[in-house]
């Protein structure tokens, strides 16, 4: 026998229809102002639109999650950047926090926190006490500031905005379209000498995004279509691929490539896509202009002869920062110590390797804490892997597959405020495993109540 739980006082309230309209109302007075004080056009039909697009991000925040997760990489371009009087990032973060609270408003679920991620007090800690022997102190500041403010809005929004799996279809599937847009984007350059890049000109960014992109049609899309509808597929599939090819990003190739090629031992299926999505790829290849640089770049691969060959300038960057963490091996050089203890601080910003990062600035201790929250998160994703009769398996191995190719990135890359996306996909396992239980939870119970589930 089903039941369904009467809404309360509270949620009838914050439900009505009213605070919809109240939320487009405050959008559409908010975007009347801001491009009444701008050079930017001041139609109606502008500032309608801009209204209508805040209320969508402050009604769906996981929407303003996905879009935040890639801003970087797109208010370089100075048509982009020219849009709104101050930085795109810090508004967009402004955004998603008033999402937050009007998700608290309405009742929303959250998803709690793991325990481990208690860890993040002690790294910010250590963050903290190092300003106290960092070489510049308002360079560690800064750094700090950055991880406080707007990296730790990766690690800690998903659970507050990713708790249903509604919520996760409609972050999956708006990072998807945002992703597409700059992977076609980037293609415009297609037939030109250099590497392909998102429009703030990053070409590793381009390959993170593109690489992300692959796999969420991988996952996500091809395994719900039938064969012959899947040749459909195939161009979306293509749009990406070019444009992973293109970058010339040899941590997101490699990534993408073993990620895809691990699947196909779960799945005999993909084993035909992969031979037909591969087939129309080299038929179409000298076709596409693809620049000569970005396949130069990606040689490297094969013809390097060893491994400071195939490191190149990285070689350096991580013999700098091994050298900083043999000097100072239990507290590190100071936050933001390794650019200015480098030979070259002009050109040596970070050691592209977020483990190394920390350990180097911060300290053995705070790079084993970096390492116990990426391996928590990889037992959690090896639980889920193993339930293949849940609901949400889909959704699981997609976040696996994330999972990896965020921790490739960052022992690739680097950075622990740039690498946004790493941390993201380390909080998104951990989302994910709380909806599972959550849907199971019913089905475990011999009396099935049926609640209503927040969007």
């Amino acid at each position: 026998m089903s039941a369904t739980r009467p809404l309360n006082a509270a949620e009838r309230i914050t439900n009505f229809p009213f605070v919809c309209a109240a939320i487009f109302a405050c959008s559409l007075a908010f975007g009347f102002a801001v491009f009444g004080v701008t050079d930017g056009p001041r139609t109606f039909a502008v500032a309608a639109s801009g209204a209508f697009v805040l209320a969508a991000l402050l009604l769906c925040p996981e929407l303003a999650l996905a879009l935040y997760v890639v801003i970087g990489d797109i208010k370089g371009d100075d048509r982009v950047a020219a849009i709104l009087p101050f930085d795109l990032t810090l508004a967009l973060g402004a955004v998603l926090l008033a999402g937050i609270v009007l998700n608290f408003v309405r009742g929303k679920r959250i998803a709690p926190m793991p325990g481990v991620y208690f860890l993040f007090t002690a790294l910010v800690a250590m963050m903290a006490a190092s300003l106290a022997y960092t070489p510049v102190f308002d360079a560690g500041l800064e750094k700090l500031g950055r991880f406080v403010s707007v990296t730790s809005v990766m690690i800690v929004a998903p659970f507050l905005v990713l708790a249903t799996l509604q919520a996760v279809k409609r972050f999956l599937i708006g990072l998807g379209i945002v992703a597409f847009a700059i992977c076609a984007w980037s293609l415009c350059a297609l037939g030109g000498s250099e590497r392909l890049a998102t429009p703030s000109n990053n070409t590793i960014g381009l390959g993170h995004i593109a690489c992300g992109l692959i796999l969420m049609i991988w996952f996500a899309v091809i395994p719900r279509v039938k064969f012959p509808w899947r040749l459909a597929v195939y161009p979306f599939l293509a749009i990406p691929g070019i444009a992973l090819l293109g970058s010339g990003s040899r941590g997101p190739a490699i990534a993408c490539g073993g990620i895809i090629l691990a699947s196909l031992f779960f799945g005999r299926a993909r084993w035909l896509d992969l031979g037909c999505f591969a087939g129309l790829g080299l038929g179409a290849l000298p076709f596409l202009s693809i620049p000569a640089s970005s396949f130069e770049y990606l040689g490297t691969l094969i013809r390097s002869r060893s491994t400071a060959e195939l490191l190149s300038f990285r070689s350096d960057l991580l013999g700098s920062a091994w050298t900083l963490l043999q000097r100072h091996p239990l507290i590190g050089g100071g936050i933001q110590s390794f650019r200015y203890y480098s030979p070259n601080p002009g050109v040596y910003n970070w050691p592209h390797n977020i483990f190394l990062e920390i350990a180097c600035e911060l300290g053995i201790p705070a790079a084993l804490i970096a390492c116990a929250i990426f391996l928590a998160a990889i037992r959690e994703a090896l639980r889920q892997l193993r339930d293949k009769l849940s609901p949400c398996f889909g959704i699981s191995e997609l976040a696996a597959a994330l999972l990896a190719v965020g921790i490739i990135n960052g022992a690739n890359t680097g950075d622990i405020n740039s690498d946004r996306l790493t941390w993201l996909f380390v909080s998104l396992v951990f989302v994910v495993g709380h909806i599972r239980a959550h849907t199971a939870e019913p089905a475990a119970s011999g009396n099935v109540v049926m609640h209503p589930i927040p969007a």
